[in-house]
């Protein structure tokens, strides 16, 4: 669990993996905001590790964590988020019955900074492997949904220092690349949506830049072996003046994603009820409002295109 600046979510955040069914674990906080004694001095559980990282960035932090990793299973859960109490038992048991898979993945709900429910992201998926989907470039869920085999996690070499973000995207094509990985559609993830996140209050454009060069990197693998980043070539980030994608812009394409959703269903009162809320989220912006008037006026059942805006989240 890598920890910065923002500490106000760290608890629960902790607790929701301390409070595991599975007993037999250890939790790493990796300080990433030079604050060590400070964070060791508010976890009194034996099994919590703090370990400082000195303000190197991400991919350090991570890689810092996955070096003191003494299980032999590892996860990653940012320090603002949850994951569900039989989330790692049941990711575990079935990687014990299933050798041959170095992982396991699975579906991620959103919540809004007070956490209330957002909507799903990629619950709809059918579950079964998703290791060709991986070595094609296309990243299904989000990487803080994996259960990992550490020993595989340390074949590929952890992180790699260039992505700033999408760091998760550039390690779950390399994994896939050299193991198999299985997606299950249930519930093991909440990821909270506020202004503050890395992924927030990032600059747009930036955020683009490296889930494309994840993406790029990858297709250059595929074809030839190796990439411009392995090859001491990578790809400049371009100056970027846009702004940051802010959360409550992300709520708005989640919620407006999830009403289409279940206006194709066939619910029309929900999906009129999703829309809403996507309005109110930033209610001057219009495409909310003009998807929201299709949902009203088209039969429920129907397939539309071009009326809804969904959006990935956090890598998914």
């Amino acid at each position: 669990m890598p920890v910065a600046k923002v500490r106000e979510y760290l608890d629960p955040a902790a607790q929701s993996v301390l409070g595991q069914s599975f007993p037999d674990l250890e939790l790493i906080l990796i300080d990433d905001d030079c604050r060590t004694d400070e964070l060791r001095a508010s976890q009194r559980d034996p099994r919590v590790v703090v370990i400082s990282n000195s303000g190197k960035g991400i991919s350090d932090a991570l890689n810092t964590g996955i070096a003191a990793a003494r299980g032999k299973y590892i996860c990653r859960v940012d320090s603002d988020d949850l994951i569900p109490a039989d989330r790692i038992a049941r990711q575990y048991r079935w990687l014990i019955e299933h050798p041959d898979f170095a992982a396991i993945c699975g579906a991620m709900s959103t919540m809004a900074r007070d956490g209330s429910p957002v909507a799903d992201v990629n619950a709809r998926s059918a579950t079964g492997e998703i290791t060709n989907e991986l070595r094609n470039g296309i990243s299904r869920c989000s990487l803080c949904t994996y259960l990992l085999r550490t020993d595989a996690v340390r074949q590929i070499g952890g992180f790699r220092r260039y992505f700033i973000t999408a760091e998760d995207i550039d390690f779950s094509f390399r994994f896939g690349e050299r193991f198999r990985v299985w997606y299950e559609s249930m519930p093991t993830y909440w990821y909270r949506l506020h202004d503050n996140s890395i992924t927030h209050s990032q600059r747009n454009n930036t955020r683009a830049f490296y889930e494309q060069t994840a993406r790029d990197m990858q297709s250059q693998r595929r074809n030839g072996g190796t990439d411009a980043i392995d090859a001491g070539r990578p790809p400049a980030p371009p100056a970027d003046g846009s702004r940051p994608r802010g959360s409550a812009e992300a709520v708005q394409h989640l919620l407006t994603g999830a009403a289409w959703q279940k206006h194709r269903a066939g619910k029309k009162l929900d999906a009129l009820l999703l829309g809403w809320r996507a309005c109110m989220a930033r209610p001057f912006t219009f495409w909310p409002w003009r998807s929201l008037a299709a949902l009203a006026l088209k039969r429920a059942g129907a397939e539309t295109a071009g009326t809804a805006r969904p959006t990935s989240e956090h890598g998914a």
